[in-house]
């Protein structure tokens, strides 16, 4: 009897802890990457300030203009951001190792979403899934990428080539 006592406020100190920092992972061919609140408060304060409250989300760092700063793939979850199309995924641009700023906003994504090794004014190509359409391919308009994927092109070739990066899969 005395053990179930101690086991109960051993479980609640574990789960509390786990609770409160999930971390959030993504991959790429190269490296595995982890991201949480504790080791990257800038990019979460960024995605709270867009979001404008805490919100789920998926994240890959990624170095999309070769600026030597790993921008954020931001994937966001919950009946706010997403539909039946997909979900809204934000690009956040680096600004620094500790800074990020929006920079795209696209609507009805899913996974899978890759880096790809194509370019376009400087930013490297994404695919992204679409509900009804499949894999699509995005090019960098010189703004940003386009915010309506279901609109874009099929992505036709291989997404599982060595020079592409497997973002959020």
């Amino acid at each position: 009897m005395k053990t179930q006592f101690l086991l109960i406020p051993i479980l609640s100190v574990f789960v509390g802890a786990c609770s409160s920092n999930l971390p959030v992972k993504s991959s790429t061919a190269m490296q595995e990457i982890e991201v949480s609140p504790k080791n990257n408060p800038a990019l979460i304060r960024a995605i709270n300030t867009y979001t404008n409250a805490q919100t789920d989300f998926d994240v890959a760092l990624f170095d999309l203009n070769q600026d030597g700063l790993k921008d954020a793939v931001v994937l966001l979850k919950g009946s706010n951001w997403c539909g039946s199309g997909g979900c809204t995924m934000i690009v956040f641009k680096a600004i620094s190792n500790d800074q990020y700023q929006p920079h795209s906003k696209l609507t009805v994504t899913d996974r899978p979403i890759y880096a790809l090794s194509s370019q376009t004014q400087g930013w490297h190509d994404l695919s992204v899934y679409t509900r009804g359409t499949g894999q699509v391919l995005l090019k960098f308009n010189g703004v940003s990428y386009p915010s309506n994927p279901s609109l874009a092109p099929q992505y036709m070739e291989t997404l599982n080539q060595n020079a592409n990066k497997a973002l959020l899969d």
